[in-house]
């Protein structure tokens, strides 16, 4: 019988079973979505060092009060939708993007090519097109290069939204699901993104889908000394494995259009993208018989 480590340890996504060196990871999502969540609990986050432009924004901010720069920035408050787009600005014509990745890629040579996650939204082809190259260029191979989208249901995405600590304006909280699930649908159709030829995983990332340890004496949640519940199971699944091509079985293509039509935000661009209609799904990828 398994150890509750061990069976923690055989819960958790593993990139190239768990390899500590040369593994990238873009980890996609819209805004709310929960992909702190799930670096914490569905996979071995501290293996990677992890590109989140979020954590720029906090510094900067920092910065700004502590040792009087930026006073652009000063005082700004997360909760006020256009005060953080007036910070997403900001840091987008600082360059962070690219200036974040040189750091991270400074010291990496063929022998010793650290992980790295960058979390992203993916709402632009561009966070994951722009960036192989470089990559390549630094020595990382096609087939650890990794593609995870968490994707959550819109509508509790914009409850975890408004309810954090940082609140995204609705229309780019919009955006960035519309775009998220635009080009995971290219990769349902098997447009992969150039250069990305690692494990592609999809994490449903909704209460019902997560099951935490109960306490046996109180039944109730366990939880971390930082008050984080400990995940026992979880959702995901695998559509296409490391170094493989995105193989024929339709029931996967099947649940994951399910997923996708479950989920994201009903807009024109969706609707027409994927039809919603049960009879589109079957006609795509008929059901076994």
């Amino acid at each position: 019988m398994l150890s509750f480590r061990q069976y923690l340890e055989e819960k958790l996504i593993m990139y190239n079973q768990g390899k500590r060196y040369g593994q990238i990871v873009f980890l996609a999502g819209g805004a709310g979505s929960g992909k702190g969540f799930a670096i914490k609990n569905f996979m071995e986050g501290e293996k990677f060092k992890i590109r989140d432009v979020d954590e720029w924004k906090k510094a900067f901010m920092k910065l700004s009060d502590t040792k009087k720069l930026y006073p652009e920035i000063r005082g700004l408050s997360l909760r006020d939708p256009k005060a953080v787009y007036k910070l997403h600005m900001f840091v987008k014509k600082k360059g962070i993007k690219d200036k974040s990745l040189e750091l991270l890629l400074r010291d990496a040579n063929i022998r010793h090519l650290p992980n790295i996650m960058f979390d992203i939204t993916m709402k632009d082809a561009s966070d994951i097109g722009d960036v192989i190259p470089k990559l390549v260029e630094a020595g990382y191979e096609s087939k650890n290069i990794h593609l995870t989208w968490v994707l959550t249901n819109y509508a509790v995405a914009i409850v975890n939204n408004r309810n954090r600590e940082r609140v995204v304006p609705e229309d780019i909280m919009l955006l960035s699901h519309e775009g998220a699930a635009t080009n995971m649908y290219d990769v349902v159709k098997g447009k992969l993104p150039r250069g990305l030829n690692g494990g592609v995983r999809v994490v449903l990332n909704n209460r019902d889908n997560t099951i935490a340890w109960a306490d046996p004496d109180t039944k109730k949640p366990m939880k971390t000394s930082q008050g984080d519940i400990i995940v026992k199971d979880f959702t995901y699944l695998t559509f296409k494995k490391e170094g493989k091509s995105i193989g024929p079985e339709a029931d996967v293509k099947r649940q994951l259009l399910g997923w996708i039509a479950d989920n994201v935000p009903k807009t024109k661009l969706t609707k027409d993208m994927m039809g919603t209609d049960p009879d589109l799904l079957d006609n795509m990828y008929p059901k076994k018989t």
